[in-house]
């Protein structure tokens, strides 16, 4: 028997020469589309350093993480501009491979939100670039709350559902009188074979759902936006007011055409929150703070009036630099509602105090002091060239000051009193 000789192995083929593969630039639709971010882990070729923020955004982007990194930490120092990107970008967007990011909110209410985010990054670091400005970050926020609620409304409304109507085999409760061996079966409330237990319960009646709520916040959210660039680019002058006036405007004109199409949901209640914070912010917080406030410092008795009254603030009347010879017995009166009260007089005069208090205060007259509830008087009289005061009230004085303040202090202080060199003006006493 002959055996054949074996076969020679074929040669091994040479590996292919590899060929780079063609990358797909995103479209402008997936670049929009912000609910397809999906933050990197360690294992991603993009890496993570702290919470993947910046790899997604630079895999979504199609460019790369380093410049993502960068342009993120550096928005930081314009107005936080970076650190509100990346924060709403960590709450809001999954990691890689989940569907919900820390927030549970669906792909539109999320893309919805970013954008927000966005929006507000952008005005931030324009305002930095521009200058500050009156940016409306409570009604960003409440446009912010408002719009995470509309997108779980869906879950919270499930958690309410009711349970589904029972089949229509279900027999009826056997205590009843039926003849034995039959079963008796309620009748269906619908057509057999059209009830599917497994469908979502659907709402029954002539209730419309909300349609134009969701379509009411992003409008109200575009106008605050528009606003806020307005303002920060100085295009416009746009006073705080303009916010609220603008969403009173929007709710209640999508209230209008809800009465006609669908329901504005909850509009209501936000167009109550407008009108509540429209008369505030046209409030003049200059005018409050020292608005009624007075501080004088007369040179002569010309200068000097015979009274001053103050509703709410201080009032200073330094008469330090006025020569006591040109007094010649002046009466001044001072009232004050709610403040504080200080009058500074020379040494070298002969001055009668009648220090009031109606309510609630306290009074520094000379070297006296007195403080009280629910009212006093303090007189004093300081003679001219001496030190302190004595009660009482000179008949001969060459000024006499009534001070009267409902609620606060009362302070009437000698030229050479160290408590007086706040309040004094660096002038020189005049000569008649």
């Amino acid at each position: 028997m002959t055996i054949p000789p074996e076969a020679p192995l074929p040669p091994t083929p040479e590996p292919p020469t590899p060929v780079s593969e063609a990358r797909t630039r995103p479209s402008g639709e997936q670049l929009r589309n912000l609910s397809g971010l999906r933050r990197t882990t360690h294992a991603s070729p993009e890496g993570r350093h702290i919470a993947g923020v910046a790899g997604g955004i630079a895999r979504h982007s199609d460019v790369d993480p380093l410049l993502v990194r960068v342009l993120l930490v550096v928005a930081v120092f314009f107005g936080g501009a970076g650190g509100i990107v990346y924060v709403a970008a960590w709450v809001l967007v999954p990691e890689e491979g989940a569907e919900d990011g820390m927030i549970p909110v669906g792909p539109p209410a999320r893309n919805l939100l970013l954008w927000i985010a966005g929006g507000i990054a952008s005005i931030s670091l324009l305002g930095d670039a521009f200058g500050d400005t009156s940016v409306p970050w409570f009604w960003l926020a409440v446009l912010g709350v408002v719009a995470l609620w509309y997108a779980n409304r869906g879950k919270w409304g499930r958690k309410r559902g009711k349970a589904p109507m029972p089949s229509a085999s279900s027999p009826v409760d056997p205590s009843e009188n039926v003849p034995a061996g039959q079963t008796r079966y309620l009748p269906a409330p619908w057509a057999p074979g059209s009830y599917d237990p497994n469908a979502p319960l659907t709402p029954t009646g002539r209730r419309r759902p909300p349609l134009l709520f969701g379509r009411a916040i992003a409008v109200a959210a575009l106008v605050v936006g528009v606003l806020g660039l307005l303002d920060v680019a100085d295009w416009a002058p746009v006073p705080t007011s303009a916010y609220p006036a603008a969403l009173l405007a929007v709710f209640g004109g999508f209230l209008v055409l809800g009465a006609f199409w669908g329901r504005a949901g909850g509009l209501i209640f936000l167009g109550l929150m407008a009108l509540v914070a429209l008369p505030l912010t046209m409030i003049d917080p200059s005018t409050l703070e020292t608005g009624s406030s007075v501080e004088i410092h007369p040179r002569s008795v010309a200068a000097l009036e015979s009274s001053y009254v103050v509703d709410a603030g201080a009032i200073v009347v330094d008469m330090s630099a006025i020569d006591p010879a040109t007094l010649d017995g002046r009466d001044l009166d001072i009232t004050s509602s709610f403040g504080e009260i200080t009058v500074i007089v020379p040494d070298d005069a002969t001055v009668a105090v009648e220090a009031k208090v109606g309510g609630l205060g306290e009074a520094q007259v000379f070297d006296e002091t007195r403080s009280d509830i629910g009212g006093f008087a303090l007189t004093r009289t300081h003679v001219a060239d001496e030190e302190g005061s004595e009660p009482g009230l000179a008949d001969d004085a060459d000024l006499r000051v009534s001070a009267t303040a409902d609620v606060g202090a009362i302070n009437v202080y000698e030229e050479s009193d160290p408590r007086a060199a706040r309040f004094m003006a660096t002038t020189e006493r005049s000569t008649p």
